[in-house]
């Protein structure tokens, strides 16, 4: 059986610590997926989630398999199930932030995985880009670095000003 991998790796402009709190947390996936992910429950041991994603029927099982804080690391597994709403089978993923600088990071968001009958190689490695794309910009959005909000408030800055421009009163 051969395996597949997808990866993404993005600088955060934040210090490490912070940016493991909310990334590194095995409990902490429905707080950085912006909505994706409608519910993450996690057993008392710490190491079995379920996740219901969004808009979608059924659970996603994962399991971890390994936390590192020395290191910054964890890996998990989805736990696979006949039915299981992703497009691949045995995947096992690494989140991994490696410090830059006092105030920089970059996370590295891998796996490796199998995809199912049916799907292609890149639909595969695209849906889990996604995934981690939307987990790294959740942990920007939670620091305050989103470039989304900042777009926003720039455009929102010329639409003052020619609001300003017509209030003024005519010269006569």
């Amino acid at each position: 059986m051969a395996y597949s991998r997808a990866s993404v790796s993005i600088k955060v402009a934040a210090p490490t610590e912070k940016v493991w709190e909310l990334v590194g947390s095995f409990a902490n996936l429905k707080a950085i997926t912006q909505g994706v992910i409608a519910d993450c429950n996690v057993d008392k041991t710490g190491t079995i989630r379920k996740l219901k994603v969004k808009g979608a029927k059924g659970l996603i099982t994962e399991r971890l398999i390994k936390y590192d804080s020395r290191t910054l690391t964890q890996i998990y597994c989805i736990v696979d199930k006949p039915n299981n709403i992703v497009p691949f089978a045995d995947y096992t993923s690494t989140i991994k932030v490696r410090t830059i600088t006092a105030k920089s990071c970059t996370i590295e968001w891998s796996s490796r995985f199998v995809p199912k009958k049916g799907q292609t190689v890149k639909d595969c490695q695209e849906f889990a880009r996604g995934v981690y794309e939307t987990g790294i910009g959740g942990v920007k959005d939670r620091l305050g670095l989103s470039p989304k909000k900042k777009k926003a408030a720039a455009k929102a800055k010329p639409q003052k000003k020619k609001a300003a421009a017509k209030a003024k009163p005519k010269k006569k």
